[in-house]
């Protein structure tokens, strides 16, 4: 299907929003009235400006608090309405959109605002133009659809139609019921917008909060699909404001919202394919049709980018290799063609390259990249091609990367392994048979953590969800020392990766601060890190005193627990036990985990309590 975005969810100025839309590959563009207002382009200009990029104008908006007005107020919204008609003459397009009255004065006679919207379809023919009328969330009497559709079924005038934003049906609890015996036909435009679950106030929930399809947790899909299974065929349009918008670069944001409507279209084919059933053919309509989600997604490894002078002889504060030793891993191997080591512990794989990695300078050691398991590589590189997400640069000095991988919007690259013996499998370019790599007893690689700006949090979810299907869990906030962190954990549907994206508002840069690994025995790990001069987090002597209080717990194990700066948590299915090396250089630290029962979380109950001791470091 065609798509579309209005120049209000991008920043910058109308020429530049053009060219970004143009550069994401959109098919058309809604013109916002206030981006052409402070525009130095007059509106013949901005449509020679759009057909020269390939653009069509798709939708001129809003106009305002055209209907349910007293006699005098409704003869001054025609003046202005003629006036805003002849501008869509002049920039070529037919339709504009119309908001229903938010003034207090704005009259509740449904038969007054039908008579109104009739006159407004008179006036709209002799321009040659349609409205398409909307139900604004916050409008003063009009805020449903079912509403905005019985005044423009009352209206009943040709060049008024309905439009529907899924924001504004959504956030009002409304679903695609509410669309039941709407004809296609008379859906004039659709606007598209996500936002996360919020308890709030609906008009600041939208100025501030949407967000592109698949960045929230309203069903947009099922919304845009009853929309589009009623015969609708106009554009996919999106319309999204937030302060995210208002900061991001507008190619970035451009290019994320392109990728958002593909996602989108992916699942309304997802679920048309659900619904097929014996009987007439259905109308044939065109949708994206990538490879599928990888059925399965697992941690394969983690790569820290070093500097030459990191040996495991050095100090395990500074040195990642002396860190990785001290914690009981061993360098099992060195790739036959390029600067990378081969550290393992048990079912974690750690690479240690002294290589340049492309992107961001950053001072090393850092968490450079993440490697994934997926049973079809290529399928699964595809996909994220199709989405228009980046790959990696694969030239890493005078060595090639023999792994496809794609980078997230945060810079991290994401390398993909296909099974172990399998041809594209990544130890492939490591002598030595399985027996000479294995070492240890750790379980797996538990979770990654991510911190992004607030400006990449949106996309880098995306990111995840679109190309790898994870699933997001709920998004909790802490407070620490330095502001507040909100963070997210996504999860594979079958497989282990776990992801928890966390955006501060402490100005740290993008970056994997958090390596979460499974070990079967904590405690033992801390006791050997110890002797080895491992530096872990010093937990205060407070939190034992306030876990005796939260748990039934035995005080020989809480003693056990302290003497060891072991972290705890429970639920009904299990409990969990975690301790935290101290931060390497500013960029990362090893969370080491036991998990018991079928316990899933992240012990989020402690995370205030390590924010404060890493902040005291």
């Amino acid at each position: 299907m065609r798509k579309s975005i209005a120049t209000v969810s991008l920043s910058g100025s109308l020429p530049e929003k053009l060219a970004a839309i143009a550069a994401a590959r959109f098919d058309g563009v809604e013109i916002f009235d206030n981006d052409l207002i402070a525009s130095d382009l007059d509106p013949t200009e901005v449509a020679s400006r759009c057909a020269d990029l390939g653009l069509s104008i798709d939708l001129f908006q809003p106009l305002r608090d055209i209907e349910g007005l007293e006699s005098a107020a409704f003869t001054q919204a025609l003046r202005r309405l003629r006036h805003k008609f002849d501008v869509m003459g002049r920039l070529g397009t037919d339709i504009a959109l119309a908001c229903s009255n938010v003034r207090p004065d704005a009259s509740a006679d449904l038969d007054l605002v039908a008579e109104q919207l009739h006159a407004v379809g008179d006036l709209a023919a002799e321009y040659g133009v349609r409205i398409a009328y909307e139900a604004l969330a916050w409008g003063r009497h009009i805020n449903r659809v079912g509403e905005s559709w019985e005044a423009v079924r009352r209206a009943d005038h040709p060049n008024i139609v309905l439009a529907v934003d899924t924001f504004h049906v959504l956030s009002r609890g409304d679903d695609a019921t509410a669309l039941a015996g709407v004809p296609g036909s008379r859906i004039g435009f659709l606007q598209i917008a996500d936002a996360p679950r919020l308890d709030m106030n609906v008009l600041s929930w939208s100025r501030h909060h949407r967000c592109f399809p698949g960045q929230g947790d309203l069903d947009v899909p099922g919304l845009v699909g009853a929309v589009v299974d009623a015969g609708y065929r106009g554009p996919l349009s999106l319309e999204v404001f937030s302060d995210v918008v208002r900061v991001a670069d507008p190619r970035m944001n451009a290019l994320d919202g392109m990728r958002s409507l593909l996602h989108l279209e992916e699942a309304l084919r997802a679920r048309r394919d659900a619904q097929a059933a014996p009987g007439p053919a259905r109308a044939v309509v065109h949708l994206f049709d990538p490879p599928p989600v990888p059925d399965r997604v697992d941690a394969e490894f983690v790569e820290f980018a070093v500097g030459p002078e990191d040996h495991a002889d050095e100090d395990p504060s500074t040195s990642v290799t002396a860190l990785l030793a001290g914690l009981g891993f061993a360098h099992v191997a060195t790739h036959a063609t390029r600067a990378v080591q081969w550290w393992r512990n048990g079912e974690v794989n750690v690479c240690v390259t002294t290589q340049p990695v492309p992107g961001r300078p950053r001072p090393r050691p850092f968490v450079s990249a993440l490697a994934l398991r997926v049973a079809e590589v290529r399928d699964v590189a595809t996909r994220a091609d199709a989405l228009l997400w980046p790959s990696v640069a694969y030239r890493r000095g005078p060595f090639t990367a023999a792994l496809p991988g794609v980078d997230t919007p945060s810079g991290l690259h994401v390398f993909l392994s296909g099974p172990e013996g399998a041809e594209d499998d990544w130890r492939a370019g490591y002598p030595g048979t399985p027996e000479d790599h294995a070492h240890g007893d750790w379980l797996a690689i538990d979770h990654v953590g991510a911190t992004v700006p607030a400006a990449l949090y949106p996309a880098e979810q995306s990111f995840y969800r679109s190309v790898f299907g994870l699933v997001g869990g709920t998004e909790s906030e802490f407070m620490q020392p330095s502001g507040r962190l909100q963070s997210r954990p996504f999860r594979s549907a079958t497989g282990d990766l776990r992801v928890v994206l966390a955006v501060s508002d402490a100005a740290d840069p993008s970056r994997v601060g958090q390596l979460a690994f499974a070990c079967p025995d904590v405690a033992a790990v801390v006791t050997r890190g110890r002797a080895a001069g491992v530096a872990f987090l010093p937990i205060p002597a407070n939190y034992y005193d306030d876990l005796q209080a939260r748990f039934d717990l035995d005080d020989k194990f809480v003693a056990h627990l302290r003497a060891h700066d072991l972290m705890y948590d429970e639920d009904e299915t299990g409990h969990l036990i975690h301790a935290y090396t101290q931060v390497l250089n500013g960029q990362f630290y090893v969370e080491l985990l036991q998990r018991e029962g079928r316990y899933a979380g992240f012990g989020a109950p402690n995370t205030h309590v390590r924010l404060a001791a890493q902040a005291r470091l």
